[in-house]
C-alpha cells in the first residue's frame, strides 16, 4: 500500500522488484531481525537482477564467446565488504 503512493517511476520500478521476488516472499517475511530482513530482500533482487539480464539474447551471446560475466553481489555499506554470489538459474535451485 505504501508503494502506491510514490512518485509513477519509483512506484513502478518498486512493483517490479516486488513481482520478481513474489517467489521468496514468505522466506523474507518469516524472518524476524530487521537487518537480516533488508539484506536477504537485497540479496534476492541483486540474485534476480542476474537472472533478467541473463534472459537479454544479446547478454546471453557476448556470455556464450566469454566476452561477458554477469555476478550478482551485495555491498554492505557499514563494512565496505563486496559479497558475490552465485545465481542458480532456475528459481528455487539452491535459492
Amino acid at each position: 500500500k505504501v508503494i502506491l503512493n510514490e512518485p509513477p517511476k519509483l512506484k513502478d520500478m518498486l512493483l517490479g522488484m516486488k513481482q520478481e521476488l513474489a517467489y521468496c516472499e514468505d522466506t523474507i517475511n518469516a524472518i524476524s531481525d530487521p537487518a537480516a530482513k533488508d539484506r536477504e530482500a537485497v540479496v534476492a533482487n541483486a540474485k534476480a537482477q542476474v537472472r533478467k539480464l541473463l534472459r537479454d539474447k544479446g547478454v546471453q551471446e557476448k556470455v556464450a564467446k566469454n566476452e561477458l560475466l554477469v555476478v550478482a553481489g551485495f555491498y554492505d555499506i557499514g563494512t565496505g565488504v563486496v559479497d558475490f554470489m552465485e545465481v542458480p538459474m532456475e528459481i528455487g535451485d539452491n535459492e
